[in-house]
């Protein structure tokens, strides 16, 4: 094992605290796409900006243009969990962990 990755792992062992940053790559890796990639939904030409399109008022207001975006850009049905989902979700069944929320 890589002496850096020693080192993490003693820490992490050694807290009681610890904090997870992460972003989509985190999701990428299992086939989930991004937002801001070369073939993200922000590089997409679409009527509206994706983040208008998710939102909660375009939900109401254009119900099937919503569904139809949803289905189209953000189900990945095929995609499975990664080294780096199974991970947390094994730290979060640690007693020492208050809470994970993942964004």
């Amino acid at each position: 094992m890589n002496e850096k990755i020693k080192k993490l792992k003693e820490i992490i062992d050694g807290t009681d605290n610890l904090v997870f940053f992460g972003g989509a790559g985190v999701s990428t890796e299992s086939g989930i796409p991004d937002f801001r990639s070369t073939d993200g939904l922000y590089s997409q030409k679409y009527d509206f900006p994706p983040e208008t399109i998710v939102s909660h008022t375009f939900f109401m207001k254009r119900n099937k243009d919503f569904f139809d975006f949803y289905k189209d850009k953000m189900m990945a049905l095929d995609a499975k969990p990664n080294a780096a989902h199974y991970k947390l979700a094994e730290w979060t069944g640690f007693t020492r962990w208050q809470e994970v929320r993942m964004y």
